[in-house]
This record gives structure tokens, sequence and C-alpha cells, in this order.
């Protein structure tokens, strides 16, 4: 495939309702990919929480760090965020995302996969703060890794690899009909950096960005 190369993948949604995937493999070339792997792992604060499950903590097998246009706060499964301002490089890239894509995005939740250990389990980004049909686009870092979605009432499994400067959009209704993780695999000890951008409503934004 070319550069900026576009694949259209339809998920099937409710009965008699679709959405879909918009794939960039290569949308960012492999120097400006690099560069910016080697940006996110030395300059990003990122930070390690805990997540409570069934009355126990656990340490969520990876880093993160929000990111937002205001002075904002992310919370999931009962993890609070406080944002950090968008580094120079990182907003270049939003910038670049809100002109291909023609959505805007003033938010990004970045996460750092050390490993093959580090994982994401089933989820949707389907928190109330991104409205009720939210688009979400995801840059992928380092090294490739598979994405998984599952339909929440079909079960129906959709595999996807995401290779370095690869770009994902998930569309309208993909957030409320499926879930999808990235799940550990075995002899991997490459890191891979994810950024996903996405919308907050109401967000103010901060006069001094």
């Amino acid at each position: 495939m070319q550069l900026f190369s576009h694949e259209i993948i339809p998920l099937p949604l409710a009965p008699g309702h679709s959405g879909q995937l918009g794939f960039w493999p290569n949308w960012l070339d492999e120097e400006r990919a690099s560069a910016c792997l080697r940006n996110g792992k030395a300059s990003i604060p990122w930070q390690s929480d805990n997540i409570a499950i069934a009355g126990k903590s656990f340490p969520i097998p990876r880093l993160h760090c929000w990111f937002s246009e205001g002075a904002s706060t992310y919370a999931w499964s009962g993890i609070k965020m406080t944002a950090h301002p968008f580094p120079a490089w990182l907003d270049t890239l939003r910038l670049e995302l809100q002109e291909i894509t023609q959505c805007d995005f003033n938010s990004c939740l970045a996460n750092y996969y050390r490993s093959g250990q580090d994982s994401v389990d089933w989820h949707a980004d389907d928190e109330a703060v991104l409205g009720t049909a939210p688009i979400i686009a995801s840059i992928s870092l380092g090294d490739e890794r598979t994405f998984q979605l599952r339909h929440r009432e079909s079960r129906k499994r959709f595999n996807l690899k995401l290779p370095h400067g690869s770009l994902l959009l998930m569309g309208p209704g993909v957030q409320q009909y499926w879930q999808h993780r990235i799940p550990k695999i075995k002899n991997c000890s490459n890191p891979r950096l994810n950024f996903t951008f996405r919308n907050i409503l109401g967000l103010q934004r901060s006069t001094g960005h």
C-alpha cells in the first residue's frame, strides 16, 4: 500500500444498521513515526495507576497520560486523570488528524505498552463526556499489535493488525455496539505507544494553549 492509502472496513451495528472503521496502515512514514515514538517515550510524563477489581487493587498493565486543550479531567473505572497540555509535536498530529478526518479532537489518551505483557482488556470508549456517537482516532507507534473488536450482542469478533505509523478511525456507533482490546502476547519485548484522540463535549479551551 502507498502512503496515505485508506481502507474502509464496514462493521455491523444493530440489525439494519452498520458502522465503519477507517484504516490508514501507513499514515506516518517510517522516519516521522519513529521520531514520534522517541519523543513519546522520552518526553511524556507517563503515570501508573491501580484499578479495583472485586474489591482488590491491581496495577493497570500499561502506562498512560491524558492531554487536552483545556483544564479537564478524564475519569474511567474509578481512575481520574488530570490533563496535560499538548506538546507541539503531538498537537501537530492532532491538527493533521482533524484535517484528514474532518472531525474535531480536543483531547487525547496516550498509552504506553512496555512489552507484550502490557495490555488493555475489553472496553468501549463510551463515557458520557464523549457524547452518544463518539468518533475516536487512534495512532499506533512501535511494535505491531493486534486490535480486537467484539460485538456486544452477537459476540462476533474482528481482528486488525496495527503497524507502526498506522491510523485507525472508529466511526459513530462503534463504541455503542462494539468493545475492543489489545491482548497480551508472548515473546515480545518491544514497546508500543498508542494515541487515541477524542472530542470532550463542553470543554473550555485554556487561553494558554
